[in-house]
């Protein structure tokens, strides 16, 4: 370990700072019970739902909403899976050492990687959406290199320390909410008509542009991979179990309210942008959020929407930069990846995973310079793509471990449970298997999800030459 690198023996001191026990480095366990609450929203709550949403509506139609729907029931019983297991086996590596410990070493090592790979895109995509913002002010700053500078400054926050990053969250995650909940609020005024200068608009806009499916269910099934998108960040929380102080706690309360939180957030939100302005329309598809407030005649509104945006996708940021590092970290400390990916400084953070990471972010800025109208709606589906494969992983690591514990006698944690095991788990495994099966047989999805498909192909097939070399056991 070099100096910056902390070495004490004994497990995590009461203060907060790392520790490491038999030489092991170990992150800091300084995250609050707020602090995971807010974090199980905030990695969720950025440029997916405020600027991605409109490529899945322009995917889609107002089908858009069956999408989010199909999305938000998937969502919501992962994160129960997770929560059953995360309580009972708290780690920063989360479901890569739940693969590992339900089908071996290959396992942990492809899901784990799996999971890497899609937040460097994630990171790159917020990192664009906030720079359009900034270059809207400020035009003569080019989008890349606005977007290289918000990459650096969200890298010193997490190297700062690991209560930074909780303390960031915290309080822009409370502005993202608040805005959310006006805008929704707003918009219910606005579609019963009881907004001055606003007729109510009744079902013109879901109906007269082509119907409920103007792209048939095909469309439907396309708009899933940006909803993966979208919903991708809730299983931070579970992340980030390795570094709070009362784990069991925190995940448990986060869980118990995902399904409120994704009900009124995504489908929402994105129901009123459907009923106020027709799918189809340009400014919908840029930004359907400041498109809606436009069309209120709040304009001026947008300025102050922007500003929130950009704390919103700056607070994204910040959660991929922290998830995508502590996954790195917990496969270089499980053998997965290169050992200096888990050297940990002395403020707790592993700060060469989170260089490696945001390098690969800055890398991946040259399609935004090459292909500066493409770049972003290629990104989410490719990303979008990377979620499916992630959750059909936690779904399967379910079914073994969960079957292995209540033989064993060990019942769940109360509140953390899966509903009507295995039965719920074979199903939503089931419907993630279908749906990804159906974009690989669409021509205007198959690119990404076949290319998703063969990384995972690849890394697996990695996974397997190593556990030849050092097998694990399964727990």
């Amino acid at each position: 370990m070099s100096d910056a690198d902390t070495k004490v023996e004994g497990g995590s001191r009461t203060d907060g700072s790392p520790a490491a026990t038999g030489g092991t480095p170990q992150l800091a366990q300084s995250l609050l019970s707020r602090h995971m609450t807010m974090i199980s929203i905030g990695g969720a709550v950025g440029a997916g739902l405020f600027v991605g949403s409109g490529v899945s509506i322009q995917q889609a139609g107002p089908g858009v909403l069956i999408a989010y729907a199909i999305t938000a029931a998937i969502v919501i019983a992962v994160m129960r899976m997770l929560a059953e297991m995360s309580v009972t086996r708290p780690d920063t590596g989360a479901f890569a050492v739940y693969g590992r410990l339900a089908f071996g070493r290959w396992a942990g090592f492809a899901s784990g990687w799996i999971y890497w790979v899609g937040w460097p895109l994630g990171l790159c995509i917020e990192a664009i959406a906030a720079a359009r913002i900034v270059n809207g002010w400020l035009p003569a700053l080019p989008v890349w290199l606005v977007a290289l500078v918000l990459v650096a400054l969200m890298v010193g926050v997490n190297l700062a320390s690991v209560r930074a990053y909780g303390e960031m969250e915290f309080w822009v995650v409370w502005l993202k909410v608040a805005v959310i909940a006006l805008f929704i609020g707003v918009g219910i005024v606005a579609v019963a008509g009881l907004l001055p200068g606003t007729p109510a608009p009744g079902t013109s806009n879901l109906l007269d542009h082509g119907g409920l499916l103007p792209m048939g269910f095909s469309g439907v099934v396309i708009a899933t991979s940006g909803a993966m998108f979208s919903f991708s960040g809730t299983e931070i929380v579970t992340i980030a179990a390795g570094e709070a102080q009362d784990a069991a706690a925190a995940i448990r309360k986060s869980t118990r309210t995902i399904l409120w939180r994704v009900t009124v957030f995504y489908l929402g939100s994105l129901a009123v942008v459907v009923m106020l302005l027709p799918w189809d329309s340009a400014a919908v598809g840029e930004s359907p959020f400041a498109a809606t407030l436009s069309h209120l005649g709040m304009g001026n509104a947008s300025t102050v929407l922007n500003i929130v945006l950009f704390a919103a996708m700056l607070s994204t940021m910040n959660s991929q930069v922290y998830a995508s590092s502590r996954m790195l970290f917990a496969l270089a400390r499980d053998g997965d990846a290169p050992s200096f990916f888990a050297r940990v400084s002395r403020r707790g953070a592993p700060h060469t995973a989170i260089l490696f990471t945001a390098s690969l972010a800055a890398l991946c800025l040259l399609l935004q310079v090459f292909h500066p109208t493409t770049a972003f709606s290629r990104l989410v589906d490719i990303t979008g793509d990377t979620v499916y494969v992630t959750w059909i992983g936690i779904a399967a690591a379910h079914l073994v471990l969960g079957r292995h514990d209540r033989s064993d006698g060990r019942q769940p944690v109360p509140g953390t449970g899966v509903w009507l095991f295995p039965a719920l788990t074979w199903v939503t495994l089931a419907a993630l298997l279908g749906l990804y099966s159906v974009m690989i047989v669409l021509e205007e999805s198959r690119t990404d999800a076949v290319l998703a498909l063969a990384l995972t192909v690849v890394v697996s097939l990695i996974g397997l030459w190593l556990q030849r070399k050092r097998p694990t056991p399964s727990n």
